[in-house]
């Protein structure tokens, strides 16, 4: 099953554009809006990392097994 992923759109007066990435994490949650930046000209003022950014996806840990021998 497809993970949710949300994505919150601002348009403000101004036509300034905010968008708020939800329900995913880590440098998923920039590459879910590059379409966006794209389509809007690729021109980013600033952007504000959330704490799931630093979060680590499902399944990504890194483990080492080691067998004696």
């Amino acid at each position: 099953m497809a993970e949710r992923k949300e994505l919150e759109i601002t348009i403000a007066p101004d036509g300034t554009v905010s968008v708020q990435v939800k329900c995913v994490v880590g440098q998923s949650c920039v590459d879910e809006t590059k379409f966006l930046e794209e389509a809007l000209g690729s021109t980013i003022e600033s952007r504000e990392l959330l704490p799931e950014y630093y979060e680590q996806p499902v399944g990504s840990a890194s483990t080492t097994n080691r067998r004696g021998g």
